[in-house]
């Protein structure tokens, strides 16, 4: 069984999959994949260039994340550039981990833009970790040390979490405290054990 975990800047996602990571459960982490795919010499690298001019790399030839994080979300088409670019990437050492695991009973993909990309396709369900966005602006903010405005240009170019809470399976609120978002996990990791159980036996049946 496949779970995709997703949600916004600053609403928790990364602590909710550490704790499933911790639970033993495999992790494909696209975030950790995108810097992977972006390392010096690599061909997703070399396309980023080649899109974002040469000022993306630093002198030694590693990237400029930076410098490529502010051309890259200064418009609606820079980002949807910088996404085909490092997805395409992201999505071949994605499927490679569902190869490795596919005789595992639940693996998750953890992917902030899972829903943006179509991620959704190849998972059974879908989590969202879920918070107000005035909070997951504060939490930015305090996390980062970047402006509201800052935040608010990088929440305007995903998709907005309300949109994301229609086309979730289970909706994990983090609104409040780190023991009720735990449980909260617990709660649908065992829905979700129960699920993959039941559909190895129809498997074998």
């Amino acid at each position: 069984m496949i779970i995709g975990l997703t949600g916004g800047i600053a609403s928790g996602k990364s602590t909710v999959s550490a704790y499933l990571a911790q639970k033993g459960i495999p992790v494909f982490d696209a975030d950790r994949s995108g810097w992977h795919v972006e390392e010096k010499g690599s061909p997703c690298l070399a396309r980023l260039a080649k899109r974002f001019g040469e000022k993306i790399l630093m002198a030694d030839g590693r990237l400029d994340r930076t410098r490529l994080a502010a051309l890259a979300f200064s418009s609606k088409e820079a980002t949807q550039d910088l996404n085909a670019i490092v997805h395409g990437a992201i999505k071949e050492e994605r499927d490679a981990f569902l190869r490795l695991h596919k005789d595992d009973s639940l693996v998750v993909i953890d992917a902030p833009l899972l829903l943006e990309g179509h991620w959704e396709s190849v998972c059974d369900e879908v989590w969202l970790v879920f918070i107000p966005e005035e909070e997951q602006v504060r939490r930015a903010m305090k996390r980062s040390g970047i402006t509201r405005k800052e935040v608010l240009m990088r929440i305007r170019r995903q998709m907005p979490l309300v949109e994301k809470r229609k086309m979730a399976d289970v909706i994990i609120d983090n609104s409040q405290t780190l023991e009720a978002l735990y449980e909260q996990v617990d709660q649908a990791l065992m829905k979700a054990l129960e699920r993959a159980s039941t559909m190895e036996n129809e498997k074998f049946s």
